[in-house]
């Protein structure tokens, strides 16, 4: 049996709005429990954490010294 979960990588910088935004939370649909989506984005977006949060999936932002905005959102392993 294989319990490796996906980790999906996206790479937005560079893209107009809203496509990271669509783009993001198109790949949170794709999310398994546990699973684990690194977004590499060129600023904060700061619109999405409301919805990262109503879809019960959790955020952790770092900021780079050149610019570079990481994010890693995960989606709760089932309990049970």
């Amino acid at each position: 049996m294989n319990d490796t979960i996906p980790h999906i990588k996206l790479d937005v910088r560079g893209l107009a709005a809203p496509e990271p935004m669509v783009r993001i939370l198109e790949a949170t649909a794709t999310l398994q429990p546990g699973g684990v989506l690194t977004v590499t984005h060129n600023r904060v977006p700061t619109l999405i954490y409301p919805r990262l949060a109503e879809r019960g999936l959790s955020v952790d932002t770092v900021e780079a010294e050149d610019g570079v905005v990481v994010l890693t959102i995960k989606r709760p392993k089932k309990s049970g």
